[in-house]
């Protein structure tokens, strides 16, 4: 225990004035003589006892009134513990009440039943009464006493002897300046809150404090400064962070500090620590800055370090209001003249929101104007209602601004709410001119199937190219200019002539893609294709063309980190779409060394279905089964009229071979950005617009073929550039706040007692709160309250018996004289 004002403890001396007063002032008896005594003369002896003991009493309770008085005035504390009794122990002591009651009760109806004299039977139950009280008392000593005592030694840790209100504070003060402190309340975001709360509580630290300030920013540091002043101008330059660690790494970090700067001080010093430590956590308990299950040890670390104090200050709204934007997707990353893109947005809402949001879409020209739509005859403007379940989702449709390299948008929220900061989404795709693609094959029903799918017939006639395909067969094939087309699919060529493959093999490695489909209605000749060019070129050289036994096959996906496979595994109902196509015969291939399989079949050899290859800067891919619906016997269900999977098959095939799928344009800040660069535009100095039209510039060392981008901090649009003279490279992309900071659910009081450790920590709301728990961290528990209401009590007791007392007295000569007449 720890007296804040032990200098008061003299006047316990006063505690002794009663004693004094009672043996100066007390009436001395007076003789009176009556004539019949002899009726008295039995009850003198037990009346004289009763008196002195009630005396007594009475001496002894003023005693306490003025010791608990005295006591009171020196405010005593106790180390920080649970003094109050859990439930377990209230229950142990009521059933002590109650089984001494009960004792109490058995006893005295035995002893009435035995029907003693009255006199008997009342001093009977008087030794009962006093018998069963102290019966009681040391049962609840042993039962309830005992156990509390050991438990909240337990739960003392360490308390200083000489602590006092003047003691210099070592503080840290950790700012959540993550995206969801933005949140705006009565004019103030949740950081302006938490900002003014330290700044208010800076003001009330004891003379030669010591402050560190640091925030979840990955660069910010705990450095201890006694400099008050740059402390407060630390707090008020902070600003929220796009790009952020966990609570849980900054607190770890927080202690560590504590505890080298304890060390160093003690050191120093040659003696014990001169700081109280404490570190303050100002954040609105958003899940998203927490990591759980913790993999920091903080628990183990404040159970290891219990000097150290933790407050959890709570700026958080009760019932936020919030619509967002979120997980932003793109159907593809680069698109052609004229051809839509089509662009998603999840529209999220917190419970006490409205039930619809308004989404809306912008297109931005060369000049950053903005422009309403997506120019592709789609609806600006989109409305979603929140139906309790799952996040609905608005779609826009988006044409590249004609001829242009890339298109960059946005969507927002028509209307504002309290956290602007996901209420907009950016987005970037490629625009490029329309992919040529040369079909090869022996006859043009081999071709047609495959043209359409790239190229709707419908879609032509609309005057919308996708791509622009060229149909030959065999003997046209060495008449074509490779060069001139950016793809060439050779579709079932069944006697591909001597000097093909090393034309194909020349186009893929300086930087063509081939396609290669080995079934249809004719059987290839293996033997020309397994010449020692076509090795060279093809992923694997067919063998012998089996049917499936016992029963025919489906598609498995494989590589699950090429983008064509990702296409089906983003998409479940596309999934489902190609498993209605069955197989009854395919190719058995010998793979080359360097070849991947994308797709297999799901029989028990799991043949390869699809396989890629880089040649050179070339790709080639090769599908082992037929790609028409001839009926030949190859498949059934997988070129059909309703097949969709087929054409998205195709399209993502042509999207990964044209490169169109390799570059990704859209991001998450805090992600690695990295832009390859083509051998032919290579350049040594780069320049970086990022948003709000700041410019960083770069260099390229020349051993290198992409610039790695590692500061993405802020949503937005993006543009790298070359500035070497000459050289007119560039390439846009757009990065977009983290999606889980829209989440402003809080932690739950279990998810912190599992991180923090339950009792390591005092959770506050407001300053009031803050300062008392301040207070019991550093002094402890004040037992003022209690000693007050005890007190009061004592001194209400006291006056009853003393009212009783005299108030008996003043009536025996009453009942005495009564007694003589």
């Amino acid at each position: 225990m720890t007296l804040l004002n032990a200098s008061i403890l003299g006047g316990l001396l006063l505690a002794g004035l009663p004693v004094l007063l009672h043996l100066i002032m007390r009436a001395k008896p007076k003789r009176i003589e009556f004539p019949a005594l002899r009726l008295l003369q039995s009850r003198q002896t037990s009346n004289s006892r009763r008196m002195r003991l009630r005396h007594i009493l009475l001496l002894v309770l003023r005693a306490i009134v003025i010791a608990i008085a005295v006591l009171a005035l020196t405010r005593p504390t106790l180390p920080a513990a649970r003094y109050g009794l859990r439930w377990y122990e209230w229950l142990t002591l009521i059933g002590v009440v109650i089984a001494c009651a009960m004792v109490y009760r058995w006893r005295s109806t035995t002893a009435a039943k035995q029907q003693p004299a009255e006199h008997l039977l009342r001093e009977r139950r008087g030794r009962l009464r006093a018998f069963t009280v102290l019966a009681g008392l040391v049962a609840a000593c042993v039962f309830v006493g005992v156990p509390w005592g050991l438990r909240v030694q337990g739960e003392i840790t360490g308390p200083r002897s000489s602590i006092s209100p003047d003691v210099p504070v070592a503080a840290v003060f950790v700012f959540d300046n993550s995206q969801s402190m933005t949140y705006k309340h009565e004019s103030l975001t949740r950081l302006d809150q938490a900002k003014q709360l330290a700044l208010d509580h800076l003001t009330v630290l004891p003379p030669e404090s010591s402050v560190a300030i640091t925030t979840l920013s990955p660069d910010s540091e705990v450095v201890f400064q006694a400099d008050l002043a740059g402390a407060r101008s630390r707090i008020e330059d902070l600003k929220t962070h796009a790009v952020t660690r966990s609570l849980n790494v900054t607190i770890r970090d927080s202690i560590n500090a504590q505890v080298s700067d304890r060390e160093r001080v003690q050191a120093e010093r040659a003696s014990a620590d001169a700081f109280a430590r404490e570190i303050y956590v100002l954040t609105d308990l958003s899940e998203a800055a927490w990591n759980e299950p913790d993999e920091s040890g903080i628990r183990d670390l404040l159970v290891q370090h219990d000097w150290l104090h933790v407050y959890l200050i709570d700026v958080s709204v009760s019932n936020p209001i919030n619509r967002s934007l979120g997980q932003l997707r793109l159907d593809r990353d680069a698109t052609v003249t004229g051809q839509p893109v089509q662009v998603s947005v999840s529209v999220s809402a917190t419970p006490a929101a409205s039930a619809e949001a308004i989404v809306e879409l912008f297109t931005l020209d060369r000049e950053g104007n903005e422009i309403r739509g997506g120019g592709a005859g789609g609806n600006a403007l989109n409305t979603v209602r929140f139906d309790g379940g799952s996040p609905p989702t608005a779609t826009f449709s988006v044409r590249g601004l004609e001829g242009a390299k890339f298109q960059q948008g946005f969507i927002r929220l028509t209307t504002p709410d309290p956290m602007p900061v996901d209420d907009v989404r950016y987005f970037v795709f490629g625009v490029q001119s329309v992919p040529k693609v040369l079909l090869v094959g022996d006859r043009e029903i081999d071709t047609w199937l495959f043209r359409n799918a790239l190229q709707p017939v419908e879609f032509e006639a609309l005057g919308e190219l996708r791509f622009d395909c060229t149909s030959v067969t065999g003997a046209e094939f060495r008449r074509e200019q490779l060069r001139a087309y950016d793809v060439v699919c050779v579709l079932n060529w069944t006697r591909p002539p001597p000097g093909v493959w090393s034309d194909l093999y020349r186009f893929v490695n300086e930087g063509g893609s081939l396609f290669v489909a080995a079934g249809g209605e004719r059987l290839l000749d293996a033997g020309h294709w397994s010449t020692v060019d076509a090795q060279l070129v093809l992923p694997g050289v067919p063998l012998t063309a089996l049917p499936f036994r016992p029963e025919s096959s489906q598609l498995n996906l494989v590589a699950e980190s090429n983008p064509i496979v990702q296409s089906f595994l983003n998409d479940p109902s596309a999934m489902t779409e190609l498993a209605w196509a069955r197989f009854s015969k395919s190719w058995t291939v010998d793979i080359a060394k360097d070849a991947r399989v994308l797709m297999s079949y799901n029989d028990r050899t799991a043949r390869p279905a699809l396989l890629e290859r880089n040649v050179g800067r070339g790709r080639v891919l090769m599908f082992t089964s037929a790609v028409d619906n001839n009926q030949d016997g190859w498949n059934t269900g997988l070129v059909t009229d309703d097949s969709w999977a087929f054409l998205m098959l195709v399209d993502e095939m042509m999207q990964y071979l044209t490169g169109a799928a390799d570059a990704v344009r859209n991001f998450t800040v805090g992600e690695p950005v990295e832009i390859q660069v083509p051998e032919s535009e290579r350049f040594s100095q780069y320049g970086l617009t990022r948003p709000r039209f700041r410019f960083t510039p770069g260099t390229l060392p020349f051993d290198q073929s992409s610039v790695l981008l590692t500061d993405i901090n802020e949503a937005g649009h993006y543009q790298l550039r070359a500035t070497d003279d000459g050289n007119s490279f560039t390439t846009d992309f757009a990065a977009n706040n983290i999606d889980a900071e829209s989440n402003l659910t809080r932690m739950s009081i279990e998810s912190l007692n599992n991180i923090l450790g339950e009792g390591r920590y005092a959770r506050v709301n407001n300053p009031e709160e803050l300062d008392r728990a301040v207070n019991i961290g550093r002094l402890g528990i004040e037992v003022f309250p209690v000693l007050m209401g005890l007190l009061i009590v004592l001194f209400a007791a006291e006056h009853l018996m003393a009212n009783f007392f005299y108030d008996e007295v003043d009536t025996q000569p009453q009942a005495m004289a009564g007694a003589t007449e």
